[in-house]
């Protein structure tokens, strides 16, 4: 049988155990956070993603005029939400009513997305010998981490 000794170094090593395992899980908490943070980013980045695609989907359905006139596929950053457009879910739309649509629907899923979301719409200035319009879809949001806003970029040709 062992003998405790009454020096109290037994208690030390407890104490020394203590802090090691204490220091520990402050290390894994911290992983944690930024673990969660990150995941945050990506999640935001996604929805970045897949709104761009969606854009140039709609481009794609409206072909004649994304080729054609792309004047209107212009929005700014800078723009707000037309009050007033038609809605081509239930009624029958000219092609520049079908463009003023999707960007109605498009800004209004963008802002439930992401937290202060602006987003654009450019064509590329292009030959006329190409047979294709070139966009450049823009999508800036505040990141929650940062002040610094997240900028967003996707081209394609249409």
């Amino acid at each position: 049988m062992k003998e405790y000794s009454p020096n109290g170094y037994g208690l030390i090593e407890v104490l020394v155990a203590v802090l090691v395992l204490a220091i520990g899980l402050l290390g894994l908490a911290g992983l944690q956070t930024q673990s969660l943070r990150f995941n945050n980013e990506a999640y935001f980045r996604t929805q970045a993603t897949i709104l761009a695609m969606d854009m140039a989907d709609r481009l794609r359905a409206n072909l004649p005029t994304a080729r054609n006139n792309p004047g209107s596929y212009t929005f700014a950053k800078t723009e707000g939400i037309p009050a007033s457009v038609k809605d081509c879910s239930s009624a029958e739309c000219s092609l520049a009513e079908l463009a003023q649509f999707d960007f109605k629907a498009w800004k209004e899923k963008a802002l439930e997305l992401l937290p202060g979301a602006e987003v654009a719409v450019t064509p590329e200035t292009v030959g006329t010998a190409t047979p294709w319009q070139g966009y450049i879809i823009e999508i800036e949001y505040s990141s929650i981490d940062s002040a610094q806003t997240q900028l967003f970029q996707y081209r394609v040709k249409i």
